[in-house]
């Protein structure tokens, strides 16, 4: 017992460290994604997507909203890419985002797999 009543306190510090950093951790990812973007969005290629797959958010907490993930499949200099992002879009809209349906996105010209949806929302 005091063993225990002696390490505790020195470790007492440790806890809100490793919270500490994962905050700052999950800051740093999601300003990185902001700044990734941003930058395909200026400099990125508009091209027509098909949309393959669509995946609902089985919570949906925002109103008048879909919160989905769609798989998407475009050919980018003759190479299909196929790949997956959030996005969110009204309710009026969801006839446009069904399997078969085309979707207007921005490729990264330098890792083609990175887009970023033109018309809505983006997760």
């Amino acid at each position: 017992m005091s063993y225990l009543s002696y390490i505790m306190p020195k470790l007492a510090w440790f806890i809100p460290l490793c919270i500490l950093l994962f905050v700052g951790y999950v800051v740093y990812k999601n300003r990185q994604r902001d700044a990734q973007d941003a930058y395909i969005k200026e400099h990125g290629v508009s091209l027509e997507a098909e949309i393959s797959d669509v995946v609902y958010d089985k919570i949906q907490r925002i109103n008048n909203y879909f919160v989905v993930v769609a798989t998407v499949k475009y050919n980018y200099n003759g190479k299909d890419v196929t790949s997956k992002r959030g996005l969110s879009f009204l309710v009026t809209d969801k006839e446009k985002i069904e399997p078969g349906k085309n979707i207007k996105i921005k490729v990264s010209r330098d890792m083609p797999e990175q887009f970023y949806y033109e018309e809505y929302q983006n997760y």
